[in-house]
């Protein structure tokens, strides 16, 4: 009876000992600043967002790629970029390689972006919030006073 005793009662504080550090580690995440926070919560604060046209949408194939399943397979590759305009830059924003990463967006239409360092974020026609790399930026010329 005296080893069963003990080994309840090694069970028994070890169980202890977990709910304690759970419990301990769930206070201590209410405790964290916002700043402390995953990125993926923070993505719409601290981001700058401005107003962007889509003013092109243009396609590149080039390129193979080879998959081995049963034989190996080889596919052309098509890359996809964005052209963004916005009051001061154009934005050119991909590659996207697969149909399923394509951007929901309007050519000529409105949208939102945001530039955070070398990646944007874009805001597709449905409201999701879409991350590309930015391939170029482009300054806008000022416009010529007449005289």
């Amino acid at each position: 009876m005296g080893r069963r005793l003990a080994a309840a009662l090694t069970k028994a504080r070890t169980a202890t000992f977990i709910v304690a550090l759970l419990c301990s580690s769930v206070a201590l995440a209410q405790d964290l600043p916002p700043k402390a926070l995953p990125a993926k919560n923070r993505l719409t604060k601290d981001l700058q967002w401005q107003d962007a046209k889509v003013i092109d949408i243009t396609t590149e194939t080039g390129g193979a790629v080879v998959v081995p399943i049963a034989a190996l397979v080889r596919g052309p590759i098509t890359k996809t970029f964005y052209w963004m305009r916005t009051d001061d830059t154009i934005y050119v924003l991909g590659p996207v390689l697969t149909r399923s990463q394509l951007l929901n967006v309007t050519l000529y239409g409105p949208t939102k972006l945001a530039i955070d360092g070398n990646n944007a974020r874009i805001l597709d026609d449905h409201g999701k919030n879409q991350k590309l790399r930015v391939i170029e930026k482009i300054a806008r010329p000022e416009p010529e006073s007449p005289q």
